[in-house]
């Protein structure tokens, strides 16, 4: 593509760039200028102070409610007289640009972990378990090709140039499950290690990703009325409020994002691995939260990818369908744990986005004031919630409560998994800045499954697969933490001093949850845990014993996270 300046046209008719805002990051200022509206959206074109001949244009699409339709349409750009195509999907936004505006660096990310915006990984997680996963990229066949900007993001959201199972189909995939994706983690292992070869692979990667994340159906949805994303919950003048899970007569239905059908004369469809004519999923979910982005936006501040950590953030927060209450505060999710987990780690990625990039004039990122209240509403609500589950009688209340549950089970088994593969690292980082309550709450949960339980029965209780039985069908079989451990021993056969038949990650995680929360407490951050050291010596003990051996070939670098 042509170096800037650049004038650019659409369909013959010249967009005339007025300037609008100037975005500051940590690594300049960014002009960004409106091109004004285009045919269902609208326009804009990015600049770098300090590189004048670096540009990017990006049209946002406006979403439209209760379509579920993956449907893609095509701008016809001219920048300097280059014919470039622009593919862009219902609520996305699509860019193209002449480069890569700031070099991803390896110093950024150390110094990212040193600010603590953002966890160490390390391969320090997997000393003393049975699987140590190599230091290296997993890129799929689409994103080894490059950014395409003329097509869309792949045939499906399990292929595509993003990662494998960009979905909410069931697995443990190294995308959308946990706080950062396999990909970002790999990127921050590396810099950590100084391992430029992978580091470098995994910064273009991740670029890659960036983009083409901008670019899925219904995530960046933009107003209408504003240069901003919309507010799902609490809306901007002149929006609506909308949601993407459940229903509401008071809001946009802009979830579901449903099936893409490749035109027969697609001109993408072999890179794509496409049949003209056939139709493939594209439909997320909050559960697996999109999660891509974070180490390019640290190890950048391109803030085209601020945009997309802010967009997730309001996918997280479209997720609760009953919307913001009443008296003008923002709504957490409580319960299903992986979508409370969520929420907090989209939380954070908001905060830091928000403290560390601004807008002249209020435009393309929302004001920090409305970030700073959307995350302290979620941790007062979601505080308020708790409160009342402990104290609340009925069964599914009781029996969260005794479990040291983070939020309220509605069945008779918790998630076995949930909250230590979801959670422990947004909970340390708040802790980090004064907000320990749910590092405690993990904590507490981990004490009592792997420190006053043990072993394979601490992972599993007396339940099956995925799920911790925690009630008898609807009734509550005992009444306080010591009657719920010898009814869950009570003809249980799993071991409790070893981790025989359990899955390394699992149990992986809890120790680092555990790490975590005692690395917490060193540091002043969180009030001291009871039975938390014995836990962590309780998990060593038994895995000296007989190591976790199940499921080792999911154990990736998402699974890498340390304490400081």
């Amino acid at each position: 593509m042509p170096a800037g300046p650049v004038t650019v046209s659409l369909a013959g008719q010249s967009l005339v760039a007025k300037a609008m805002d100037t975005i500051t990051t940590p690594t300049g200022t960014w002009p960004v200028s409106d091109l004004g509206p285009v045919s269902g959206g609208r326009a804009y074109k990015f600049g770098l102070s300090s590189r004048p001949t670096w540009w990017s244009v990006c049209i946002v699409r406006y979403a439209v409610p209760s379509d579920t339709s993956v449907g893609e349409r095509n701008y016809a750009l001219s920048v300097n007289g280059v014919e470039v195509g622009l593919s862009v999907l219902n609520g996305s936004m699509k860019c193209i640009d002449n480069g890569e505006p700031v070099a991803p660096s390896m110093e950024r990310l150390r110094a990212a972990v040193t600010a603590k915006r953002v966890l160490p990984y390390s391969s320090a997680a997997f000393d003393g378990w049975s699987k140590s996963p190599t230091l290296a990229t997993e890129r799929t066949t689409e994103n080894k090709i490059g950014y395409v900007p003329g097509r869309i993001y792949g045939r499906s959201g399990m292929n595509n140039a993003i990662a494998y199972a960009v979905t909410g189909a069931g697995g443990e995939y190294g995308s959308s499950r946990g706080f950062i994706s396999g990909d970002d983690a790999v990127m921050i292992a590396a810099a950590i290690a100084g391992n430029s070869a992978v580091f470098n692979d995994a910064a273009q990667q991740n670029r890659i990703q960036t983009l083409y994340g901008l670019g899925l159906p219904n995530l960046a949805i933009w107003s209408e009325n504003h240069n901003l994303l919309r507010d799902p919950q609490i809306p901007l003048s002149g929006d609506k409020p909308y949601v993407n899970e459940g229903t509401s007569s008071k809001a946009d239905q802009l979830g579901d994002e449903g099936e893409w059908c490749a035109p027969t004369d697609y001109p993408w469809l072999s890179q794509i691995g496409a049949t003209g004519g056939a139709c493939y999923s594209h439909g997320r979910d909050e559960a697996h939260l999109f999660n891509h982005g974070y180490a390019y936006w640290l190890a950048t501040g391109d803030p085209r990818a601020a945009i997309l950590q802010q967009a997730i953030a309001a996918y997280a927060l479209a997720s609760i369908f009953q919307g913001s209450y009443a008296d003008g505060s923002y709504r957490t999710r409580f319960g299903y744990q992986r979508t409370t987990m969520n929420v907090w780690s989209a939380m954070w990625k908001l905060q830091d986005v928000a403290e560390n990039a601004s807008s002249s004039n209020g435009n393309i990122l929302w004001p920090k004031a409305r970030a700073q209240k959307m995350v302290d509403d979620v941790f007062a609500d979601w505080k308020s919630q708790l409160a009342s589950m402990d104290a609340g009688t009925s069964a599914h209340q009781r029996s969260s409560s005794i479990f040291r549950g983070i939020d309220l089970n509605q069945d008779s088994a918790y998630s076995n998994f949930m909250i230590q593969a979801y959670g422990p690292e947004a909970a340390y980082l708040f802790a980090s800045k004064g907000e320990p309550a749910m590092l405690k709450r993990i904590a507490e949960n981990m004490v009592l499954r792997f420190g006053k339980i043990g072993g394979t029965r601490g992972v599993y209780g007396k339940g099956t697969g995925s799920g911790f039985q925690i009630l008898e069908g609807a009734v509550l079989p005992y009444t306080d933490t010591n009657s719920f451990i010898t009814w869950t021993n009570a003809g249980n056969t799993l071991p409790t001093d070893n981790f025989d038949g359990s899955a390394q990650h699992t149990v992986q995680r809890a120790y680092w949850s555990l790490k975590l929360a005692q690395d917490a407490v060193k540091r002043g951050w969180l009030a001291a845990v009871p039975g938390l050291d014995d836990a962590i010596s309780k998990i060593e003990t038994a895995r000296a014993k007989t190591a976790p051996n199940k499921d080792l070939g999911v154990v990736g670098w998402k699974h890498a996270a340390v304490n400081f």
